[in-house]
């Protein structure tokens, strides 16, 4: 056989390959056509779905965490700070406290609770407290700012004004004025050492702390506890997520991390949560300690660290010393009860500053764990994000919800008539829109039990993956009943033309493509949720 040959043997036979494999093809066409032909509502019914799906996937940011490749490693699992003299141990002294007036820069007085030891012979260091999200009252901080006193330092907690203080907007640096005028007041007190004093931050109060540290030069030490270091954006994603893991709740759910952190409510709205503290941090010179509790899944406990490390570094300050406290949760409390540990390390390293500040361990305590990197979200589109976003919403909700008594007034008869005639279509426009609401409360229940469940550190997998999958039937049977509403508005539609009934009222159409319009509305937001199966 000739080369020539046995080219044409080998073209024949991927010949006859290919035209067995068209073959195969177009007989599963026709399959997949007959199967269309026989039923029709079912297969758009899984067109519909997938159709939803996509949407799902494709609306809104994907949320794709990178892993945690950067460690802290303990020097030593003692938390206790290394001292050049006997310090003295919380318990020494009795605590005088005392509820003071203080006059801030624009003329308000605010109280506060100083507190100080009784006894103590010389000036003792000072402390202000800086309150987070969930203080604000100079009532709180009790345990914490007794003990520390009882050690020998004069602390101070403010009351926190919250006039212009909400969960839309905060102005860090309107807070910190505040702040600075309480430290200034501390540092005049007798008995109070103004070269050895400082501040105390906790968590949101972090953000404050280092703008009062480098707007005052005589502000000699700063105590950080369970810093976001990064800005809330992208702290609360990280918290989400862990959150969210934690509870083993399905892939898809993680997706809707970025669409809620990432919204976009214009200018003046929500702007505190892209505050960046770093660039305050980048001017503070004064040794820094930083305390964590492994307990604490809500904190960047091994990349706050390392970026405040950096910040510091473009300062000239190495003086960062790093603790953590096993079990220890974000107010450093374990089973509810205040670590007495970590304040004893406080008392300790501002007792016997300057030498703590770079004492050895610089780091010391349990493994801290971070399993993923914290960065920011990505935006969601226009149409799902802001004010945009709960408009569409609320014209979906009005829409379904309006038609519903509408269409019920076709089946009352007035003097033999009926205000409009729906043509046998109000009983199921009715069912599809009642599905598609039960799918939004549903879907919008299972997100707040999950939430509950997340924030309070619970776990329950009836809730979580019970709650998941009958969110998803009732979202499938929703989209089930809008394509069994709009087969039968077609058809009647289709029915009407071909006989002598004549065409249905505008009146009457309107109610249905408005019906329509706001049920599908409604299932892409259950779906943009992730509540609808997907392809991608």
């Amino acid at each position: 056989m000739t080369e020539r040959e046995e080219d044409v043997v080998i073209s024949s036979d991927q010949f006859t390959d290919t035209g067995a494999e068209a073959s195969v093809a177009g007989k599963s066409r026709n399959g997949i056509q007959r199967f269309a032909l026989t039923h029709p509502r079912l297969s758009l019914w899984i067109v519909f779905v997938l159709a939803l799906g996509l949407w799902g996937s494709w609306a809104g940011p994907g949320w794709n965490p990178q892993p945690m490749r950067s460690l802290i490693v303990p020097e030593a699992s003692d938390t206790s700070i290394t001292t050049s003299i006997d310090t003295a141990d919380v318990g020494t002294y009795a605590v005088e406290s005392t509820v003071v007036t203080i006059t801030l820069r624009d003329g308000t007085d605010i109280p506060a609770t100083l507190r100080a030891p009784i006894g103590f012979d010389g000036l003792a260091p000072g402390m202000l407290f800086i309150h987070g999200t969930g203080t604000s009252s100079y009532r709180s901080f009790t345990e914490e700012a007794t003990d520390i006193a009882s050690a020998g330092i004069v602390t101070l907690v403010p009351e926190k004004r919250t006039d212009d203080y909400t969960a839309t907007h905060r102005d860090y640096e309107e807070l910190a004025l505040d702040f600075e005028d309480a430290f200034e007041y501390l540092v005049n007190q007798a008995g109070v050492d103004p070269h050895r004093s400082g501040l105390y931050g906790v968590s949101e109060g972090c953000f404050i702390a280092p703008i009062v540290a480098t707007a005052r030069d005589d502000v000699s030490l700063v105590v950080l506890v369970s810093a976001p270091v990064l800005p809330i954006r992208e702290q609360g994603a990280l918290a989400a997520d862990t959150y969210l893991r934690n509870l083993g709740v399905p892939d898809r759910l993680l997706q809707a991390i970025p669409r809620l952190i990432g919204q976009d409510f214009g200018s003046g709205t929500f702007d505190y949560i892209d505050f960046d503290v770093s660039t305050y941090q980048r001017q503070m010179t004064m040794p820094i300690l930083m305390l964590y509790g492994t307990g604490d899944m809500s904190m960047p406990t091994i990349q706050g660290p390392l970026i405040l490390r950096d910040d510091l570094a473009e300062a000239g300050n190495t003086d960062l010393t790093l603790r953590y406290y096993d079990g220890a949760d974000h107010g450093l409390k374990v089973d509810k009860v205040l670590d007495r540990n970590a304040m004893q390390d406080i008392a300790d390293w501002v007792n016997d500053l300057p030498f703590t500040a770079d004492a050895s361990p610089r780091v010391a305590g349990a493994q801290p764990n971070q399993s993923y990197v914290a960065s920011t979200p990505g935006r969601p589109h226009w149409f799902a994000s802001g004010t945009t976003a709960i408009a569409i919403l609320a014209i979906g909700l009005i829409a379904t919800v309006i038609t519903i008594p509408l269409s019920a007034l076709s089946f009352v008869r007035r003097k033999g008539r009926r205000p409009f005639d729906l043509r046998g279509c109000g009983g199921q426009l009715n069912i599809a829109s009642l599905g598609v609401l039960l799918s939004v409360v549903v879907a919008a229940g299972y997100v707040m039990a999950v939430a509950e469940l997340a924030l309070s550190y619970q776990q329950n997998k009836i809730v979580v993956q019970g709650g998941w999958l009958i969110a998803e039937i009732v979202a499938l049977l929703a989209a089930w009943l809008v394509v069994r509403f709009a087969f039968k508005c077609w058809r009647e539609y289709r029915r009407c033309r071909e006989s002598d009934e004549g065409r249905m009222s505008r009146a009457a159409s309107a109610i249905q493509i408005f019906a329509i319009l706001g049920q599908v509305t409604l299932l892409l937001a259950v779906a943009y949720w992730g509540f609808f199966p997907s392809i991608m």
